[in-house]
């Protein structure tokens, strides 16, 4: 049976890994050449490449440069020193709570929604959980939240700063599980990761999503798992999967490492059960919480995947939401579509999905240009009401994608160079399974650039990585 698994993980990891370098050097080359841009009319949308794309890659290379001589300072003078983290994560914190300050987003979409229901102690705008009873989870935890601060949105936004912050930190720990070594370069690319920093102003499940993401690649890369662990590890991938049920491609993800890689059919079957006995309990409380429609209100999957195959704005949400989608409706589609269009408008999504670069968080930062979009005016408000206008907001659309875009280059370098330990190869397996599962989802499923948001502490981990190979091969040439 082993050689037979064994078989099954060594083709599964040549696919992976040659899949993950061809998409790597799709976003490489299709960034260098388009900008895949968002629209504020709610709009996917491309552009030529100008010259301020390019000032956004330099500006991100040169600050990698000196991150790179900062992370050798700390090395030298502060790596047994853990107060240094700690007065970086206070810095950090505090940035945060002064953006926030300053730009003092009203929620809306679906923010005002969750927000709206948790206030009023469930019972304003309950129908939209009929609606999208997936998110009762994000619900309750902002309900919670409120409850501690007077119903003041700010109280969420705070919160997904120290989730920011603790997913940093589990990063840099996730680092040191799989590479045997405590790099602090994670965590400064994560606080000064711009995409990140702005999406604290964002009151809805990414960021939570995230953090839970983070956790549990922490715990399934540990050496040795304590019962806690487990126990942990169990709970954690249950609520990732009930806050966005896009989660289960994690489990998936877990499930295949444990079979494929460590031959452990016994926390395989721990997992499904429990999260199996978990969903039916978790079943109970929605049906409780969630009173019933006379009508259908709830979206059926069809509704998604028909608006993930729209040629109009090529898998983006275009209003074509419907309770009375069926499959039929779908298999009608895909015929009309025929192969060839079919293929156009998955080539087209994927792409623009991943080379968009920002996660749409100009919009979830700063607001959609709507009149009253902010709590209170300020300086800064002023200068960044309008999406159209605003030239904070466009230098900061330029450094992000410049941001992401050397991230995705530092990921393939790690990704190509070969020298590495089974241990590496099989810790990395895992991360590389998320990736490609995100990406074969949304295949078929409607699209946002935020739906990937949650990949971004991968991205620190294999950039960091990327950045010591770099450093490594200089060394053997004698240039460092």
């Amino acid at each position: 049976m082993k050689k037979v698994i064994n078989i099954c993980n060594h083709v599964i990891h040549k696919i992976a890994t040659n899949f993950l370098a061809i998409l790597f050097t799709i976003i490489i080359i299709g960034m260098l050449c388009m900008n895949s841009i968002y629209l504020y009319i709610d709009k996917p949308d491309f552009q030529v490449n100008n010259i301020w794309n390019y000032i956004g890659i330099l500006v991100n290379v040169i600050g990698i440069i000196v991150f790179i001589i900062i992370n050798k300072i700390i090395e030298l003078k502060f790596s047994k020193k853990n107060f240094f983290t700690v007065i970086i994560f206070l810095i950090y914190l505090i940035g945060e709570i002064v953006y926030l300050k300053l730009v003092p987003l009203k929620p809306f979409s679906d923010m005002y929604y969750v927000t709206e229901i948790a206030s009023s102690n469930f019972k304003n705008q309950i129908q939209y959980l009929q609606t999208y009873p997936n998110n009762l989870p994000t619900t309750i935890i902002f309900y919670l939240l409120l409850k501690m601060s007077s119903n003041n949105v700010f109280i969420i936004k705070l919160f997904n700063v120290f989730c920011n912050i603790i997913t940093i930190y589990f990063a840099y720990k996730i680092y040191y599980n799989v590479y045997k070594q405590n790099n602090k370069m994670v965590i400064l690319l994560g606080i000064t990761s711009i995409s990140t920093f702005l999406y604290a102003n964002n009151a809805y499940n990414d960021i939570i999503f995230t953090l839970l993401t983070t956790i549990i690649l922490y715990l399934v890369t540990k050496e040795e798992r304590t019962k806690k662990d487990i126990i942990l590890l169990v709970i954690m991938s249950f609520l990732q999967f009930i806050i966005r049920p896009v989660g289960i491609i994690l489990i998936i993800a877990i499930c295949m490492y444990f079979i494929l890689k460590k031959y452990d059919y016994k926390m395989v079957i721990t997992i499904v059960s429990m999260f199996v006995i978990f969903n039916l309990l978790y079943t109970l409380l929605e049906n409780c919480m969630i009173p019933k429609s006379e009508e259908t209100q709830q979206y059926p999957i069809w509704s998604f995947i028909q608006m993930g195959i729209n040629e109009e704005e090529f898998g983006f949400q275009n209003s074509t939401h419907s309770t009375k989608w069926t499959v039929d409706d779908v298999k009608d589609r895909i015929n009309e579509l025929g192969v060839k269009r079919l293929g156009v408008l998955l080539a087209k999504k994927e792409y623009w999905l991943w080379t968009e670069g920002t996660y749409q968080v100009g919009r979830y930062a700063f607001g959609d240009g709507q009149e009253g979009m902010y709590d209170y005016e300020t300086p800064i408000t002023k200068l960044v009401v309008s999406p159209d206008s605003s030239k904070i907001r466009k230098a900061l659309d330029y450094i992000m994608k410049g941001q992401y875009f050397v991230f995705i280059l530092l990921s393939f370098v790690e990704l190509v160079i070969k020298d590495k330990s089974e241990d590496e190869k099989e810790k990395e397996d895992l991360l590389y399974y998320f990736i490609i599962g995100l990406f074969c989802f949304y295949l078929i499923w409607e699209i946002k650039s935020r739906y990937i948001y949650c990949l971004y502490p991968i991205f620190l981990i294999l950039s960091t990585r990327g950045i010591e190979k770099i450093k490594r091969r200089e060394k053997l040439n004698g240039k460092i």
